[in-house]
């Protein structure tokens, strides 16, 4: 018998666009999802019909960011310097996850 497919919600299928629409690269998106790169693709592709999907992030930058102030740029590093941080942490989370769920399983 074949491998059958996996079946995924029109919510998980949009937090996936959320995801990317945040700037992740759409590689990392399906390492931590799950989900083939193809199908995170797929979805993708319905939501921005013209663009070329790539492994880059999606990040656009406006014209009022090419205007900021100083003080703009302190909050926008602040705020990434606050996200590396938090994203690190996830991971921690995710690798004492792992740790424990193989612990329970023995």
């Amino acid at each position: 018998m074949g491998k059958t497919s996996n079946r995924y919600t029109d919510d998980f299928k949009k937090m996936i666009v959320e995801v990317y629409e945040t700037g992740k690269p759409i590689k990392e998106i399906c390492e931590e999802y799950g989900v083939t790169y193809s199908s995170a693709s797929t979805w993708i592709q319905k939501v921005y019909p013209k663009e070329k999907i790539s492994s880059k992030p999606l990040i656009k930058e406006s014209k009022k960011q090419k205007n900021s102030s100083k003080e703009e740029k302190d909050e926008i590093m602040r705020l990434k310097k606050e996200n590396e941080r938090i994203a690190l942490e996830n991971e921690i989370l995710k690798k004492a996850i792992a740790i424990f769920s193989k612990d329970q399983n023995i």
